[in-house]
Formats: C-alpha cells, sequence, structure tokens
C-alpha cells in the first residue's frame, strides 16, 4: 500500500514534469569573484604603499637630507659594504652579524678621481 502511494506520487509528479530550479549564471560568479580578488589585491598594495611610507619617511628623495646611504654592495650572506655619505664625506662601513664597523673614510675627490671598484682591489688605502 505504501508502495503504491509512492507510486502514485511520482507519477503526478512526472506528469506535471519535474519542477525548473533557476541556476545562476556562471560568469555571475566568475565576476565577483574577480571582483573581490582586485579589492583584496588592491588593500595590499595600498598597505605595503603605507608601511614604505613610514619606514622611509615621506620624502626620502628629499635634497636637504644630511646622511644619506649612497650604495650597499652584498658580500656574502649575511654581510655586505656600504657607501653612507654625511655632509661632504664619505664613509665605506662594513656591515655584519656583529654590527656595523668603519672601513674607510673617503673624501669626495678620492670617488671622483678613480673607480670605487678600482679604489676597493687597491685595499682602500688613502693617500
Amino acid at each position: 500500500m505504501i508502495v503504491n502511494g509512492i507510486a502514485v506520487a511520482a507519477e503526478k509528479v512526472v506528469g506535471k514534469g519535474i519542477p525548473s530550479v533557476k541556476l545562476p549564471s556562471i560568469w555571475g560568479y566568475t565576476f565577483k569573484i574577480f571582483a573581490a580578488l582586485c579589492v583584496v589585491l588592491g588593500l595590499i598594495l595600498f598597505f605595503f604603499y603605507l608601511l614604505r611610507k613610514v619606514r622611509y619617511g615621506m620624502y626620502p628623495h628629499q635634497k636637504s637630507r644630511k646622511i644619506e646611504v649612497v650604495e650597499v654592495a652584498p658580500l656574502m650572506g649575511k654581510w655586505a659594504v656600504a657607501l653612507v655619505r654625511a655632509g661632504r664625506r664619505y664613509f665605506l662601513v662594513g656591515l655584519g652579524e656583529n654590527g656595523i664597523s668603519l672601513l674607510s673614510s673617503l673624501e669626495k675627490g678620492d670617488l671622483e678621481d678613480e673607480s670605487f671598484s678600482q679604489y676597493l682591489r687597491e685595499g682602500g688605502e688613502e693617500g
């Protein structure tokens, strides 16, 4: 009797047709995902921009700066050599795990007379 009732109910549904369910378009979902991705990437780029401004100051290329790192040359691992300008003088400093050490003090003329790489090859001796 129960099986008979199920068969009658199934016959009524089949006779009327299967109710249609309208599925959303795949393009709508694609557009929503793409728009959300653009918003997230935009926020990430905006926060990187703010972080850079806070870290390096609002005007990193300002002409009135008294101290400036001119160039940094990485050596091995955590070691590097940096050329720092303080006023009219230049300093060659070594950067390492244990801190910063002064390697040589240079004048502006020292850098203009010969190339920096030649200066390093000669051992950084002044005069």
